[in-house]
């Protein structure tokens, strides 16, 4: 049994009942530290990544930019940075990433979800480099959100795609989600449904319950429809799956 599922067995025990202020920085940190151990160095040796998910923050954000001006030209340096040496000075780390600074800044999981959300969109824009690293950051996010189910996400992945969704249902079979997502990557019409429906679970909404269930419906006529090559309903298709079923089972016999 993996440690996280300890923990939370050994919380279960003893009555640990964290609050929701201590649920979140207990996960930041750890979600910082996952990180700096998978993506750390690499973000820090390749600022491009690193320029790329600054770039997307702040086109979320939508505040102002900077814009360039006229200053004045200095003509003399002090002399306390003049003796400063650039060697005085060890490699950059992932401290001095816009990731870190932008995790680090979040106050709620809604916040960290979107930064951690575009920093796999800016690993994707590398994704031969970065496949790996992408794929052992979301299985560790799964691994760690157990241990605050309350303030913490989940990440889906579709082929090479991550998706960050409100924490994950018990119930649900992740790797079963990851194969329906990757193996509908192809069919959008499909896909886009589906993962609404998903969204609407996740998010525990009772009152768009009716919502998920219209999406899925939607979901397996349109998978239907590109499968059995034609344009029917959902309740039209029994005439074309049903005799197939037949000839199946006859056969098999």
């Amino acid at each position: 049994m993996q440690i996280e599922k300890r923990l939370k067995n050994y919380y279960k025990r003893w009555n640990i009942n964290l609050g929701y202020e201590e649920e979140f920085l207990k996960f930041k940190n750890r979600l910082i530290d996952v990180i700096n151990r998978f993506a750390g160095d690499y973000l820090a040796e390749n600022p491009s990544v690193d320029k790329y998910f600054l770039e997307s923050i702040n086109l979320e954000k939508g505040g102002k930019p900077h814009v360039r001006v006229a200053k004045p030209r200095l003509s003399v340096i002090s002399e306390s940075f003049n003796s400063r040496r650039l060697d005085d000075y060890t490699n950059p780390g992932s401290g001095d990433t816009h990731v870190y600074r932008c995790i680090d800044a979040c106050e709620t999981p809604q916040e960290l979800a979107l930064v951690v959300q575009i920093l796999f969109w800016a690993l994707e824009s590398k994704c031969h480099d970065a496949r790996d690293m992408a794929l052992e950051i979301a299985q560790v996010i799964r691994k760690i959100s157990i241990l605050t189910p309350s303030a913490s996400f989940t990440v889906y992945r579709r082929g090479n795609q991550y998706t960050v969704y409100p924490n994950v249902d018990p119930f649900i079979d992740e790797g079963v989600i990851d194969l329906t997502l990757s193996m509908l990557e192809d069919y959008p019409s499909v896909a886009k449904p589906f993962e609404r429906a998903l969204v609407i679970h996740l998010s525990g909404k009772a009152s768009q319950y009716r919502n998920l269930l219209d999406d899925l419906r939607f979901s397996l006529e349109q998978l239907l429809k590109i499968v059995l090559k034609n344009q029917k309903s959902l309740e039209n298709q029994k005439d074309e799956l049903l005799p197939g079923s037949r000839t199946k089972v006859y056969t098999s016999r």
